[in-house]
């Protein structure tokens, strides 16, 4: 009966109208394919799970940051860094404070960082992927036998197998927790903190910021080296270089500025 009173409607339905009753027939017929096409939205959890929080944004990063800072201002009696003075929000500018600073603690199997800011990823040639540092094995102590150290030097490999070297300062980690009826302190990380670094590939002296300064040479090392421009500059201009082509002037500015390194000479 149902089939028979469709049957009629469609032989009795303008053709436009079947074709709409057709394509709605369609829309309703069977169930939608699990797994069909690659463009699928993830579902709330799945995009939760794969969010990660910057360090200023988790609030177990934020207190350690805050452990950082605190513990540097208690232990040196000067500020980590000047950025951080009167900061309405301490965590989020020692994320981007000019100053490297992480965080080493003992785990099982040897240490592994547990908090490190924008210039210690970059010191690491990480850019900004602190996932690929932050819980992670790490070649500085998690365990420190003074409270304070204005001067500690460390030779370490880097994320992309960069080794570095740096100078800076340290400080022992400690929360306090009641036990057995008394307050206890206990070590839960080193902080580390340095402003410039050594990479060991070409000697660069690098800062946060991307900045990089050259070695300093020898003085014969520095001949050498004014010898070799000049000859790069009379080169490109055999190969019909003029002055003003882009090549010459670069290679003429790098000799003047070792030329301005060489010690003046006897009378001068």
């Amino acid at each position: 009966m149902r089939l028979a009173t469709i049957a009629l409607l469609i032989c009795l339905t303008p053709p436009i109208c079947a074709l709409q009753i057709t394509m709605l027939a369609k829309k309703g017929g069977g169930k939608k394919k699990k797994g069909g096409g690659g463009n699928q939205k993830q579902s709330g959890f799945e995009w939760a799970s794969n969010f990660e929080l910057k360090p200023f944004e988790s609030s177990e990063l934020r207190a350690l940051a805050d452990t950082v800072a605190n513990a540097h201002q208690s232990r040196s009696g000067k500020p980590l860094h000047a950025s951080l003075v009167g900061a309405s929000d301490q965590p989020k500018k020692l994320w981007t404070a000019p100053v490297a600073v992480l965080v080493a603690k003992e785990a099982e199997g040897g240490a592994v960082c547990s908090y490190a800011n924008r210039a210690a990823l970059e010191a690491y040639g990480l850019g900004d992927s602190h996932a690929e540092l932050i819980e992670k094995p790490i070649e500085l102590p998690g365990t420190m036998e003074k409270k304070y150290e204005s001067s500690y030097s460390k030779k370490i490999k880097g994320g992309k197998k960069e080794i570095f070297s740096f100078e800076g300062s340290r400080w022992a980690l400690e929360s306090v927790a009641v036990v057995d009826g008394a307050l206890k302190a206990e070590t839960i990380g080193v902080a580390y903190c340095f402003e410039e670094w050594v990479a060991e590939s070409d000697g660069y002296t690098c800062r946060p910021g991307g900045e990089r300064q050259p070695p300093e040479m020898t003085p014969e090392e520095l001949e050498a080296a004014v010898t070799a421009q000049a000859t790069e500059v009379r080169r490109l201009k055999d190969e019909g270089l003029g002055n003003k082509d882009p090549e010459v002037a670069a290679a003429v500015a790098e000799l003047l500025r070792l030329k301005a390194l060489l010690p003046p000479e006897d009378g001068e």
